[in-house]
């Protein structure tokens, strides 16, 4: 009856995924909307491996289970590019999971018939146990992107979206590959037989799914400007010549003003709170005003625009430390100040000074 009721629960969740992979694969073509397809394939690799009776051992089972390896990665890829704004490298990310990947088919083709009583323990660990954390680490780091930029998201819609990832996918995940980890260093498996956990894991993938399909079926205008890769168009819903455009417009010259003449970006640890104080409006009128008609997606990135273009000033005109220069220009570190550096003007500020650089970004 339970192995029955498995399948039933897996066969919901499967056609969920597929909806969802049809839905991005045919709505959103590009990279993001590539990677969520994706990652609907691997989910249905893994309920299929799980509640399916597919021989161990065997050509399918094995192809199953490197699919399904492959989710945690492509959830965290999906996660990056939806919260992460700035230029982002994944060396890092794919050397981990090509490591993954190296230790599990090793030790599925080599090293699985060495298990048991008098096995090495260094052995068991790092073809059985390591791969598995490795894996964990993607979701949870997904997880961390998601609620790190909360507070400096400008796009209203991404920070409701944070919130529905973490309580939803993310923590999702997390339970599967903790649990998967669990029923490998428990001898007889998790609670002594797969079929409750892969029942619970099978339920809550159907109902994260079921939950974000019909979110995104009901409102595919906020699912748009969250998966797009692009900043939101400045809303056309009001006739130019409005009293919100006339104050729309007057709130951008207050913002400029506070930023190009009191240069209240050198204050650290500004916020887009204490910016919304300095020009007397309520936050999510300033949130709102900085991302549709000043253009930017998060407030380190407005930010980062004025105190890079006087960092550039003060590292021609002056002959101040580079140090110096990131705490007067309003970093908290050098090295925050360096990688903003960096990601802007695509140099370090050392070798900008050295090359005697005359390019000052707008």
């Amino acid at each position: 009856m339970n192995a029955t009721t498995t399948v039933i629960i897996s066969a919901m969740a499967i056609s969920q995924f597929v909806f969802l992979a049809a839905h991005f694969a045919t709505h959103y073509r590009n990279p993001t909307g590539k990677l969520v397809a994706g990652f609907c394939l691997c989910a249905i690799a893994y309920l299929v491996d799980e509640s399916m009776s597919v021989a161990e051992s065997s050509l399918i089972d094995f192809g199953l289970g490197q699919l399904a390896t492959l989710a945690p990665f492509l959830l965290w890829l999906i996660a990056s590019n939806l919260f992460v704004d700035e230029s982002k490298k994944h060396t890092l990310a794919w050397l981990a999971l090509a490591l993954c990947y190296a230790l599990d088919i090793y030790g599925a083709v080599v090293y699985s018939g060495h298990e048991g009583p008098g096995s090495n323990v260094i052995l068991d660990f790092s073809f059985n146990l390591l791969p598995q954390l490795i894996l964990l680490s993607f979701p949870l780091h997904a997880i961390y992107l998601a609620m790190r930029g909360y507070g400096v998201d400008l796009l209203e819609e991404r920070r409701k979206f944070r919130i529905a990832f973490i309580a939803g996918l993310g923590v999702v995940v997390v339970f599967i590959v903790a649990s998967n980890i669990l029923q490998d260093m428990l001898q007889d498996g998790l609670a002594g037989e797969s079929e409750p956990y892969t029942m619970l894991a099978s339920f809550c993938l159907f109902v994260v799914t079921l939950t974000f399909n019909l979110g995104s079926i009901q409102s595919s205008s906020s699912t748009l400007k969250i998966v797009s890769d692009k900043v939101p168009a400045q809303s056309t819903a009001e006739p130019a010549g409005t009293s919100t455009e006339t104050l729309d417009r007057s709130l951008v010259q207050a913002i400029e003003r506070a930023m190009d003449e009191v240069q209240l970006y050198k204050e650290p640890g500004l916020t887009i709170s204490g910016l919304a104080e300095h020009v007397g409006v309520l936050e999510y009128k300033a949130r709102n005003v900085i991302n549709k008609s000043m253009r930017y997606k998060n407030f380190n990135q407005f930010l980062n625009h004025y105190r890079i273009k006087e960092a550039c000033r003060l590292i021609q005109s002056t002959k101040l430390p580079v140090s110096r220069i990131a705490m007067d220009v309003g970093y908290s570190s050098l090295s925050a100040f360096n990688r903003a550096f960096r990601e802007r003007m695509d140099t370090t500020p050392s070798d900008y000074r050295k090359h005697q650089g005359s390019i000052i970004p707008d």
